[in-house]
């Protein structure tokens, strides 16, 4: 996904949204999350990929992503995709997550801005994945992201 972003901006910091082919890159698609962000108020979820729905219990399509957390973490999440959005970085950062079985995984998540025909950041393309999958039928997080998930490390990245 990286290599499709930067393929496509060439010599510009941030490529165009209508650049940007999700086909491109089909492996990604399930797992995929397109934020339409307002800051400092909202970003909203205007794609939810299948199988974080499938893993989360709940489809979050429409959802404003800051209202999913609460506290410091909320903030640390405003925090992130506002890095991405103002300063034009690529975000990197890996989550631990427990179901209510308390099945624990990891994921890594990567969010990457996207700009309007006028430049204007409107759109930030995140993918989350497991790079270790088990074979152990996983139950779902129970339709709640905050309770579920851990920030545990968090990087920003120009390029």
């Amino acid at each position: 996904m990286l290599d499709h972003w930067d393929e496509l901006r060439g010599d510009a910091p941030v490529p165009q949204r209508a650049q940007f082919n999700p086909m491109r890159m089909p492996r990604h698609l399930p797992n995929l999350i397109v934020l339409e962000p307002d800051l400092p108020s909202k970003a909203l979820i205007r794609i939810f990929g299948t199988e974080l729905t499938r893993r989360l219990g709940l489809d979050l399509t429409g959802a404003d992503l800051f209202t999913l957390y609460q506290g410091e973490r909320a903030q640390e999440v405003v925090d992130m995709i506002a890095c991405v959005v103002e300063q034009k970085l690529v975000a990197v950062a890996s989550s631990e997550w427990s179901t209510p079985s308390g099945h624990i995984f990891s994921t890594e998540n990567m969010w990457i801005p996207l700009a309007s025909d006028t430049g204007v950041i409107n759109r930030v393309l995140g993918s989350i994945w497991e790079p270790t999958i088990s074979d152990v039928n996983i139950d779902d997080l129970g339709g709640a992201v905050a309770p579920a998930q851990r920030l545990s490390l968090r990087s920003f990245h120009k390029f």
